[in-house]
């Protein structure tokens, strides 16, 4: 069950850095699947921070799949390959969502229902070559969308964002967090921490899955991470990579 955590506000984005957002509304004029519109990638040269944008969609407490009583790891939620449309497919095999019309909703801009917004994670170089993202309270939009629905943050929301990456041996992703987290790699399911729960860790060696995800080294690939925070009272998100991640 989830614990309560340190409060804080995302991070203001330094001005000194462009903008690189998602358009926020279905039909946007775009060569990517769905609502995606064309984006960049921004580097400060001097801290190599890059910024990595995201969409947000804000839901209401009172939708089926979030603030529900049910918790626990629920893996199987999504099926092992994207959809047509670059999304995740409902697989069915859920006790903690309820059904495939509600699931649908997650990702897509359903007026009424959900609120879609633009934001951008700045994601560090650590190291030479390793870069992190990290926020024990990840709590991007609260006071907007849909509110704060008289909780002490806004815990209703998903979160996605499609990228790319030039595969190297001996790369890999790690994911930290809660609650729903699935990477796709080239289309294919890498890492699933489906449900609600509290914080956990998964690593994605690309070596050892490179037959099963149909990627060979020195090849630029896709990159697709869909997230969801669905419970108070506590919210975490801590990535890590040795690969260079770009947009589209």
């Amino acid at each position: 069950m989830k614990s309560s955590g340190t409060v804080t506000l995302f991070s203001i984005i330094a001005p000194l850095l462009l903008t690189a957002q998602f358009a926020a509304a279905d039909g946007a004029e775009s060569s990517q699947p769905g609502d995606y519109d064309k984006i960049c990638t921004c580097v400060n040269p001097d801290s190599g921070v890059r910024q990595i944008p995201v969409l947000i969609r804000d839901f209401k407490s009172s939708h089926p799949d979030f603030e529900g009583g049910v918790f626990g790891w629920d893996y199987g939620i999504v099926k092992k390959d994207l959809g047509a449309d670059g999304r995740p497919v409902y697989a069915g095999e859920s006790f903690t969502t309820h059904g495939e019309d509600n699931f649908n909703q997650w990702y897509r801009n359903v007026p009424g229902v959900n609120m879609a917004m633009s934001k951008t994670l700045e994601m560090n170089e650590i190291t030479p070559g390793f870069y992190r993202y990290t926020n024990s309270a990840f709590f991007p939009i609260d006071g907007e969308g849909f509110g704060n629905q008289g909780f002490a943050h806004n815990y209703h929301f998903t979160l996605e964002t499609h990228l790319k990456f030039f595969y190297v041996e001996g790369g890999h992703f790690k994911f930290n967090g809660d609650d729903d987290l699935w990477i796709f790699i080239n289309g294919k399911l890498a890492i699933d921490i489906g449900g609600v729960h509290g914080a956990t860790e998964k690593t994605v060696y690309l070596d050892e899955v490179a037959d099963e995800l149909g990627i060979e080294p020195n090849n630029t690939y896709s990159f697709d991470l869909f997230f969801a925070e669905r419970h108070s009272v506590h919210s975490s998100f801590r990535f890590e990579t040795t690969f260079e991640l770009q947009c589209l």
